[in-house]
């Protein structure tokens, strides 16, 4: 569901982490989406593996063009294509698409329970607030034929015209 409207759109995600001799070790993570008559979008996380997590440097939305926004350790900051203001990078900042890798890191290295919250400051290409994604249930999805224990995340719309997330990841 988008703007109030429904939809059905087919998607992957593709994670690589490319080989290196020394730490650390850069990652490009891309997600794809095609919908019916609203065509594809593109998001794409590119950074490093540090010893606590993803670090993004790069951060693109296309569609429609591409906008992006710049991860930079160094002076502290994002900034972003356009006209928005840079925003302070804070600790454990990931991108819209670095946080799914990052949050399956998470759910896989640690006991969370129901009711559990994390703040985790995601960039869009517009923005970086914190996102507060909070552990709803304990769910038996179907995938292909096989029931999978999972955790089910989700992070409420920020504002009118935002979307809310909602992610399953297997306990396994």
């Amino acid at each position: 569901r988008e703007r109030g409207l429904d939809y059905y759109a087919s998607g992957f995600l593709k994670w690589q982490v490319k080989p290196a001799t020394s730490a650390p070790r850069n990652y490009e993570a891309e997600l794809r989406v095609r919908a019916f008559l609203i065509g594809s979008r593109v998001w794409r996380s590119q950074g490093v593996l540090l010893a606590d997590g993803l670090a993004p440097k790069r951060y693109s939305d296309s569609w429609r063009g591409e906008k992006a926004a710049h991860f930079d350790a160094a002076l502290g900051t994002i900034s972003f294509s356009g006209n928005s203001p840079s925003a302070v990078l804070q600790s454990g900042a990931q991108d819209q698409v670095s946080l799914f890798i990052q949050m399956a890191a998470a759910v896989a290295g640690q006991n969370f329970k129901v009711g559990s919250e994390l703040n985790v400051q995601t960039a869009t290409a517009r923005d970086a607030v914190n996102w507060t994604l909070t552990y709803k249930s304990d769910d038996i999805i179907d995938l292909k034929g096989d029931r999978v224990e999972t955790q089910r995340w989700v992070c409420l719309p920020r504002g009118k015209f935002d979307s809310q997330i909602e992610m399953w990841f297997a306990k396994s």
